[in-house]
């Protein structure tokens, strides 16, 4: 299976989700083998883990907050060489979810190159766990994810999914990210949420959503979209099957880091 990149550069704007400043990014076409480097003021920042700053809010790597949605929209996609120039602290909130990535990705043209893939495969189980979270990367031919999560106010929501065809737009992309109506002015003291809307975000209260739902169990396949974008940090493709209890990106990117180291 060959690497591939765009055929074209294209940009996008919007404001930055904790910002609230306006932001924006210009993805172009990487030679093979340069990995997805990211270039804020002339200097370069590899998309890799060891680059990572950041995980209470989003995965920040240095000096560019909120990755993981246009990293999973790439690792889904199945490209492996970008430069993405970024003005700005972090990347644009869009709606909230990683579809706006994928359109501008697809538009701009997927483009096979002369050198083949280099995936990671998982050869043996591996478990991490923190409090009531866990996280197990298990051997398999393909990529899949099981994941469980449980918020007050919306209770269990379990999902699983292959990444295979269209199943990422369809399912997983479209998904936007959340949090309680409660937490929003504490967050917007530490300098944070500042650019969250009901345009952006799934806003949830103790009694259920505040805003209509893309899917009923749309807290979960977010879930799913982070952790393919902090597992886009591996630098590679990934042959494993991932199980996740109430993971988040601090056990994400442990993973990830594990998973380097062998």
């Amino acid at each position: 299976m060959k690497q591939k990149t765009i055929k074209s550069p294209f940009k996008l704007a919007g404001i930055g989700l904790h910002t609230g400043e306006q932001t924006s990014l210009q993805v172009s076409p990487a030679a093979p083998n340069s990995g997805i480097i990211f270039i804020k003021a002339g200097r370069k920042i590899p998309a890799k883990v060891n680059q990572v700053k950041e995980t209470k809010r989003g995965t920040s790597l240095d000096g560019i907050a909120v990755t993981e949605h246009l990293l999973a929209a790439i690792f889904a996609l199945g490209i492996d060489n970008l430069e993405i120039e970024i003005k700005g602290g972090e990347l644009p909130a869009m709606d909230g979810s990683a579809l706006p990535f994928v359109e501008a990705l697809e538009k701009a043209g997927i483009a096979e190159q002369t050198l083949n893939k280099n995936h990671l495969t998982v050869q043996q189980p591996l478990r991490l766990t923190a409090g009531e979270a866990a996280l197990e990367a298990l051997p398999y031919n393909g990529f899949k994810v099981d994941f469980m999560v449980d918020f007050p106010g919306i209770g269990e929501q379990h999902c699983s999914f292959e990444l295979e065809n269209e199943a990422f737009k369809k399912r997983i992309a479209p998904a936007r990210t959340f949090g309680y109506i409660e937490e929003y002015e504490l967050l917007k003291e530490q300098g944070l949420a500042r650019g969250a809307s009901f345009d952006n975000a799934l806003v949830l209260g103790k009694d259920g959503y505040l805003n209509p739902p893309r899917f009923p169990d749309e807290l979960v396949r977010h879930k799913i979209l982070d952790l393919i974008g902090d597992l886009a940090l591996l630098g590679q493709p990934l042959k494993a099957w991932i199980k996740a209890n109430k993971s988040g990106h601090q056990l994400n990117i442990e993973l990830v880091r594990r998973l380097t180291q062998k």
